[in-house]
């Protein structure tokens, strides 16, 4: 059965709308039924099967070769890490040998997934400690996809609910990988890919001003949210590098300009004691959220060898969440940290060897 032997390009690299076609042709060459493609196209986006062995109406040897061309497999779970509070921390090998993270945050009837972008980061910001690795290379929209399916498989496998929400605040910076976190979305929200509800997906991303208008023109239901952590340009500076290349100010008008096309910005603001926790700091986080309407999500800082901030508790997150209450009058939040256990709260995703850190 076997066609002759080709690189072939992963069927989530491409286009949604040409899947059905590909698998058409794919059997095609192989001489295979046309029916065979139909049971191919079901198992992929009505049973959101990705792993060829699990198309259990498909012969032996049709999985097989699928395995090897159209649907080879992109990630495999190395190890799970469990939290007391019900997190689950994903350590992923990549066909290359590389790794990446993810983690899984249950909620009442709703298990949100964390998901990486990149190996790595070039962002650098100074509080998180995927910036301590630095960038190895983009992720592929397959090796993404490949996350949200595995996760999605393993955790309905115990019983629990799967990925219902999904977020790309894992290791990396999407809009650093804007082709295939595009396209990964584009396979996750159309109707002709796995048609989860774009409302459920936020990407977010530290200010990479260029890119953000074209994500909201291309997805404009998903939720946006913004790595802010400063809105006082200097702290920022020090704070998030990447600030040197796309200014506070320009980020501010990108965001003021696009808030009637997004469906919400959400400003992320990670609590650094004695560095950007102060009435000022407040005052100036304050007013940038009037000027693009955002919800204003704070979160502790969450320490990891060789940081160089000490923690945040919820105490003095409490006095700034009600200090920058005083001054705006829409939503400012602070996320509850799930996951400390396992190093997988946010800002604690980073690989040393192979291993995940807290193994």
């Amino acid at each position: 059965m076997k066609a002759q032997n080709q690189t072939t390009q992963h069927l989530i690299d491409g286009d949604t709308s040409a899947a059905l076609d590909r698998i058409t042709d794919w059997c095609k060459e192989r001489k295979l039924p046309a029916y065979r493609g139909r049971q191919i196209h079901e198992h992929l986006v009505e049973q959101r099967t990705l792993n060829p062995s699990d198309m259990t109406t498909l012969p032996k040897m049709i999985r097989e070769e699928l395995s090897e061309t159209l649907l080879a497999p992109t990630v495999t779970i190395n190890t799970v890490l469990r939290s007391t509070d019900g997190t689950l921390k994903f350590l992923f090998d990549l066909t290359d040998g590389k790794s990446v993270e993810a983690v899984w945050i249950p909620t009442q009837e709703r298990g949100t997934l964390c998901v990486s972008s990149q190996v790595g980061c070039a962002a650098g910001c100074t509080f998180c400690a995927t910036g301590t690795m630095k960038l190895t290379r983009n992720l592929s929209a397959s090796e993404i996809v490949g996350q949200w399916n595995a996760v999605d498989q393993f955790t309905r496998g115990e019983g629990k609910v799967g990925v219902t929400q999904l977020v790309f605040m894992g290791m990396g910076e999407p809009l650093h990988n804007y082709p295939s976190v595009s396209g990964a979305l584009n396979w996750l929200t159309s109707p002709d890919g796995f048609d989860m509800s774009p409302r459920r997906i936020t990407v977010s991303t530290v200010g990479i001003v260029p890119k953000i208008p074209k994500l909201v023109a291309e997805h404009p239901q998903i939720r946006l949210a913004v790595s802010l952590h400063s809105a006082v340009e200097e702290t920022r500076a020090r704070i998030v590098p990447i600030q040197s290349k796309h200014s506070l100010s320009d980020l501010l008008d990108t965001l003021s300009r696009l808030r009637h096309k997004v469906r919400r910005i959400s400003l992320e603001y990670v609590v650094l004691p004695g560095v950007n926790d102060d009435v000022q700091e407040a005052l100036a986080l304050a007013a940038f959220a009037r000027k693009c309407h955002g919800h204003i999500n704070l979160l502790p800082f969450h320490p990891f060898d060789g940081a160089p901030f000490k923690a945040a508790d919820e105490d003095t997150v409490e006095r700034f969440r009600e200090e920058v209450s005083r001054h705006y009058d829409g939503q400012v939040t602070a996320r509850r940290s799930r996951g400390l256990d396992i190093d997988g709260a946010c800002g604690q995703l980073a690989i040393k060897g192979s291993k995940p850190q807290g193994e």
